[in-house]
């Protein structure tokens, strides 16, 4: 297979982005991002991640314009990304509340 790991880049500043596939084939199954332990970003993914478990709902919608992207832009990553910005930033800040009620 023609499977391998490639570094992307530092996008975003402090996070390190890998992606693992077949780049010739355009074909990729994995992204893989290196935050700093402890840091903003860490921190993004940790409360992203738990308050999606905490409200199934949430995490239903947000699986459903994921699908309803993946459809529309099957050859258009950065379109597909752009899509999802606007939810993703309102489910950082609802689970930035959430996460400092909890605390």
């Amino acid at each position: 297979s023609g499977e391998r790991i490639f570094f992307r880049r530092e996008a975003i500043p402090g996070q390190l982005l890998f992606v693992i596939g077949d780049l010739e084939k355009e074909i990729v199954t994995h992204h893989v991002h290196i935050v700093r332990y402890g840091g903003e970003q860490w921190q993004n993914y940790v409360n992203f991640r738990d308050y999606l478990h905490a409200f199934p709902q949430k995490a239903q919608g947000y699986d459903e314009l994921k699908v309803r992207l993946a459809s529309l832009y099957a050859d258009d990553r950065k379109s597909y990304t752009a899509g999802k910005e606007t939810m993703i930033e309102r489910l950082l800040r609802e689970a930035a509340a959430w996460r400092t009620r909890t605390e």
